[in-house]
């Protein structure tokens, strides 16, 4: 390993492994530092969905339907869906003076204020818990709109057929694309167990960055790939832009329990069920069918979100069903304590430009995540086209020698 490294990325994520991967590919030496030890196939659509509402009923219905509710309350959610639609994909609302008012509300003032009648509400309320663990009271207005844009629309957002962002999952899950990326990088060039601490400009083109463990690497560029929550775990020198530290500061991951429920048969199937459902009660927020079924390996994957997914937290064992595997973001500083991706209250967004977040650089250090995108933000797609734009600025850098272009 040379004195000086090229780049050093922070964070073994679907970003900072795509950035190491697009700088390996242009010649330039890089290292990775992983605070943790550790860095498809179609959904199945074939059946109706299930919906319970806010009494405990159930409701069967086509995919791709709606439940069926009265008719005014099912006319009030397709409109509150075309209207959410319309105003996610109308790009005068992502630029001032548009954008700061809607910054100032709150997804369920929005929602509100578009007519959205109770059983509206509790669809939305499953869409945004879905979306980012939390509730819509909970989130800027501007936010969630924004992410809604990156999907191409709601209704693609939350879709599972061909296009959509839930159509695909993955056999092996989703660690074995980092752990196929890993694998294309040079041996050593990915330290794991070594979290950050901190990040100093030493010159306007040196940076020390210095692990926990005390152990200090130099390096040209720094591109910073972990979760925004996480940046209050290092110590940046000179310190982040006030606009960044705002971000940051406010930027929080909702609550998501991943519960996977297994079966030995699916039974769902036999009432015409594609095993996709939601609940307006909880405390399962939706789930869907994650079957392998040439391995007899039937399972509904559901998720339990938001302020039902704090009260499971404080269920011991006994109150929770015992045969079934649980995925927990909430005790993981470096994955910013939470998932699935970050929203900021009311506030927080109204003094950055449309479209600034996946432009942002500080001298020599580059940001990127799934945050950071125009394009998919909160999904893998996203982080990966973070990674490689962050990746392109830092080449572009190198090669011009100057950081603060």
């Amino acid at each position: 390993m040379p004195d000086i490294i090229d780049v050093i990325i922070v964070g073994a994520g679907l970003s900072g492994l795509q950035a190491a991967l697009d700088l390996h590919q242009a010649g330039r030496s890089l290292l990775v530092l992983e605070a943790r030890d550790r860095v498809g196939v179609y959904q199945n659509i074939e059946g109706s969905v299930a919906s319970e509402d806010e009494d405990g009923n159930c409701h069967l219905f086509p995919f791709n339907g709606m439940p069926q509710f009265e008719t005014q309350d099912v006319d009030n959610i397709v409109d509150i869906r075309n209207k959410v639609e319309a105003a996610s994909l109308d790009s005068s609302n992502f630029k001032q003076p548009k954008r700061a008012e809607l910054d100032e509300l709150t997804f369920e003032e929005w929602l509100q204020n578009a007519g959205a009648g109770k059983r509206a509400l509790l669809t939305a309320r499953v869409w945004c818990r879905g979306t980012l663990g939390q509730d819509p009271n909970e989130v800027s207005a501007l936010g969630f709109l924004e992410i809604a844009r990156g999907a191409l629309g709601i209704v693609n957002l939350r879709f599972d057929g061909p296009g959509g962002a839930q159509r695909l999952r993955l056999k092996e899950g989703t660690r074995a694309v980092s752990i196929g990326m890993a694998k294309l990088l040079p041996a050593g060039s990915i330290k794991l167990s070594s979290p950050v601490a901190s990040v100093v400009q030493n010159e306007p083109r040196l940076y020390s960055v210095t692990t926990a463990h005390g152990h200090i690497i130099k390096a040209r560029k720094v591109i910073v790939s972990v979760p925004t929550p996480a940046y209050k775990n290092i110590s940046f020198d000179p310190p982040l832009p006030l606009q960044k530290q705002v971000y940051s500061d406010t930027a929080r991951y909702g609550c998501y329990v991943k519960y996977i429920a297994m079966f030995k048969t699916p039974f769902w199937r036999r009432v015409g069920a594609c095993g996709l459902a939601q609940s307006f009660r909880g405390p399962i927020n939706h789930c869907r069918d994650t079957s392998v079924d040439e391995q007899d390996n039937y399972a509904l994957t559901c998720f339990i979100v938001s302020r039902p997914g704090r009260t499971w937290l404080t269920l011991g064992d006994k109150e929770q069903f015992v045969g079934s595997l649980t995925s927990e973001w909430q005790q993981d500083a470096w994955a910013g304590w939470g998932c699935p991706f970050v929203a900021n209250p009311p506030g927080a967004l109204v003094h950055s430009e449309d479209r600034a977040l996946s432009k942002q650089k500080f001298g020599g250090l580059y940001f990127v995540g799934t945050e950071f995108t125009d394009e998919w933000r909160g999904y893998m797609d996203g982080a990966l086209r973070s990674g490689a734009r962050g990746a392109a600025q830092a080449l572009k850098d190198l090669a011009s020698g100057d950081a603060s272009l």
